[in-house]
């Protein structure tokens, strides 16, 4: 047990490293902060003061979706693809480490990348520091479903040419939910997407409906997702969890 944590924590550094020396990596991984400074200095630097709450719905629902679908099109489905292509997972394996292990590690990195990327989006928003603790938790739950989604399509790719094709969805499923404002049908669609139960939850935190009836819905939608995905990501394993 202590050997395989040693090697998952090796390997986490391993990637950690990667995401600071890839330039792409790292501008995706701060792509969210820059927007929301943008959304919030520029496009919405003078919105009265009737309409900051709607505002503030808006940015704290867009931010975590920005940042999941970003991030995890780079730090996962690129990186991932990236190693299969120069073999560097046939290396690990030959070393003793387990795809399991590699799978574990890249996950870590990436939940640990979007919840800062996230924190430092809550505080560029500026809402009451207050939310911050059911923040973080709503953004790291309802990232999983993105997160394992895009451990599948990382499986899948065959190097990294395929894995910029498999980028866009999951880029577009993360950041759906900040179109619903185009109409009724939309937002239906919208909320019921991957990302769709973070965007509502994050949503009612501002408004303080968090804690009600309300919320249900949203959380089914996100768990529902997350079980899924988490499904898809075992059959795919099981096929291709190796190096070719």
């Amino acid at each position: 047990m202590n050997a395989a944590l040693r090697k998952i924590g090796a390997l986490s550094i391993k990637d950690a490293k990667d995401l600071v020396r890839n330039p792409a990596i790292a501008v995706c991984a701060l792509m969210p902060i820059g927007f929301m400074l943008l959304y919030r200095y520029v496009m919405f630097a003078n919105v009265p003061s009737e309409a900051e709450a709607e505002m503030n719905s808006f940015l704290i629902g867009t931010a975590p979706c920005f940042a999941v679908g970003m991030i995890c099109a780079m730090t996962i489905l690129y990186a991932l693809s990236e190693e299969k292509e120069k073999h560097t997972l046939r290396t690990l394996m030959l070393a003793n480490v387990s795809a399991g292990q590699v799978m574990i590690a890249k996950v870590f990195v990436s939940l640990a990348v979007i919840v800062i990327v996230d924190v430092v989006c809550f505080f560029v928003i500026g809402v009451d520091a207050s939310l911050l603790a059911p923040y973080i938790a709503i953004a790291f739950f309802g990232s999983l479903s993105i997160v394992l989604l895009s451990l599948v399509l990382g499986l899948v790719s065959r190097d990294m040419v395929s894995s910029g094709v498999y980028a866009l969805p999951i880029i577009v499923l993360a950041l759906l939910p900040m179109f619903s404002m185009f109409g009724e049908s939309f937002e239906t669609i919208a909320s019921y997407s991957p990302c769709g139960g973070m965007y509502d939850l994050m949503v009612m935190l501002q408004e303080g409906r968090l804690f009600t009836s309300d919320a249900l819905v949203a959380l089914a939608v996100m768990f529902g997702w997350i079980a899924v995905c988490a499904i898809a990501f075992v059959l795919v394993f099981k096929k291709l969890g190796k190096d070719n």
